[in-house]
């Protein structure tokens, strides 16, 4: 099990996402940051972008299903990055295999 980061520039339905994401059983779940400003370097100069950030909750092996399922819906690259979720209850961890896909 896997928490999915999902930066999302603002031009984009964060709620729209999330809802395909459900109804495809990618995700179990998801929730939104709106508004979270990221700041970066570019070519040396400071950058300022503002995105909807959303954390959502999969099976690890559905990851590769999803990024390209975002990049067919998005229609660009989209930074998504998944942090290991290393212990759970069993009810969280039955939620995430019960509503995703199975592999």
């Amino acid at each position: 099990m896997v928490n999915l980061v999902i930066y999302l520039k603002i031009k984009f339905d964060a709620k729209d996402l999330i809802k395909f994401l459900l109804i495809e059983k990618l995700i179990a779940s998801g929730s939104i940051d709106q508004n979270n400003i990221s700041y970066r370097m570019e070519n040396e100069i400071f950058t300022e972008g503002f995105y909807s950030v959303i954390t959502a909750q999969t099976k690890y092996l559905l990851f590769s299903e999803i990024v390209k399922a975002i990049e067919q819906k998005i229609g660009e690259e989209v930074p998504i990055h998944a942090t290991p979720i290393v212990g759970s209850s069993n009810a969280f961890d039955q939620e995430i295999r019960i509503n995703t896909n199975s592999v």
